[in-house]
């Protein structure tokens, strides 16, 4: 009986409950776009460290980790191929691959840059190289050159570049490899800096003959890393470490975790602002039946009653907002999740960080669902202020009023 007399009180003055429910409207919706591209960026930052930087987990030597910032080449894990075998037979592994990385002077006529050197299995790494040629093929051995660093070079598919770089025995050496592809991974620090080899012809030219450097462990779901993690470190010999991806990005993956709640918070803040038109709507209403309230508490309504109808009140309005607002807003991340928004010019100073130009806002049934609650709960919480004022109203002195 109750919420059918706030029911029929939100709507004796359809217009003033409409303005109020459309702010609550707006702030729903500026809560689901915001959940959504909140977590889709910080989500997309984690899957890009795992799958460009770290793996879920990576194995490397204690050596290589010490000397990481100068890229070590000598630094080589000789029982890469047992420890290998041995990690995919751990429940929850997808895949694991070596990666060589190194260190390069690239120079094309008098053109010379500085570049990053990246030796895999072309076919079989989780970087999906295929998918992202724009010239050549990954059929071709040679090499594979992110789009920005061959328009630095002006090379093109076909012609040939020599590698020369210090070997894992602390000399010199150099081969000659023709441009096989050209692809746009659609980060930064790969199209502008980095080019991709062969393992094989990788390890031709660190005169690397046993080992390797790195290997990357995949985990078929990200939940499944700690447990994996574990399980790796009992199959590693002496010398040799492994590494999560969250151990690995440091202090970085605990404030992004952090930045969630928080966001959260500010989201609730957003409706709460937006919910002191409910406050002001719901003063105006008690000011406009101050006699009604001093009649029906002289009939025997109860404070209590009383308080809960001006929160219901508060709470339908709230209701008939943020409901169809985070729904709008959903739609709107929906679209959005599908088709990107590019924010190549923005990204692209970030050479450091391995973040793609498209961003997909994540979508959650959780974030919306919360989004409603929240658009429902905060007016009501509002319209209590309100209402504890209407419950503390005398009879006599509301009816004098």
């Amino acid at each position: 009986m109750l919420f059918k007399f706030a029911f029929r009180n939100v709507l004796r003055n359809r217009r003033r409950s409409f303005l109020t429910a459309l702010a609550i409207f707006f702030g729903a919706m500026i809560v689901g776009l915001a959940q959504g591209w909140i977590n889709g960026m910080i989500d997309l930052y984690m899957q890009n460290f795992i799958v460009y930087q770290t793996g879920n987990v990576r194995i490397t030597t204690e050596e290589f980790v010490e000397r990481e910032r100068f890229i070590p080449v000598d630094s080589l894990m000789l029982e890469s191929d047992a420890i290998k075998q041995q990690v995919e037979k751990i429940p929850g592994v997808q895949h694991v691959e070596e990666r060589i990385r190194f260190g390069i002077l690239l120079g094309n006529d008098d053109t010379t840059v500085s570049a990053f050197g990246l030796g895999l299995d072309v076919l079989n790494t989780n970087l999906k190289v295929k998918d992202k040629m724009i010239e050549g093929s990954v059929e071709t051995r040679g090499i594979y050159m992110g789009m920005d660093l061959a328009k630095k070079l002006a090379v093109q598919v076909g012609d040939k570049l020599l590698l020369a770089t210090k070997t894992s025995e602390g000399g010199l050496n150099g081969i000659k490899l023709p441009v096989a592809g050209i692809y746009n991974m659609g980060v930064a620090a790969y199209n502008k800096k980095t080019f991709i080899v062969q393992l094989e012809d990788a390890k031709r030219l660190l005169k690397i003959y046993a080992g390797t450097t790195e290997l990357f462990v995949f985990t078929e779901q990200e939940k499944q890393t700690d447990a994996v993690h574990a399980a790796v470190k009992k199959v590693l010999p002496e010398g040799t470490v492994s590494m999560s991806y969250q151990e690995q990005i440091g202090p970085m993956y605990s404030m992004f975790a952090t930045m969630k709640y928080v966001y959260l918070f500010i989201e609730a803040l957003i409706l709460f602002l937006a919910s002191f038109v409910v406050i002001n709507t719901m003063m105006m209403a008690i000011f406009e039946r101050l006699h009604e309230i001093g009649t029906l508490k002289a009939i025997g309504m109860s404070d209590r009653e009383l308080f809960l109808n001006f929160t219901l009140e508060g709470a339908i309005i709230g209701a008939a907002g943020g409901i169809p607002g985070a729904l709008f807003g959903y739609g709107i991340i929906t679209y959005f999740h599908y088709s990107g928004i590019n924010f190549e010019a923005f990204i692209d100073s970030m050479e450091g960080f391995p973040v793609e130009y498209i961003i997909h806002p994540t979508l959650s049934l959780v974030a919306l669902i919360s989004a409603m609650v929240l658009s429902i709960i905060v007016p009501a919480v509002a319209a209590m202020i309100p209402a504890r004022y209407a419950g503390k109203l005398q009879p006599a002195e509301a009816l004098r009023k």
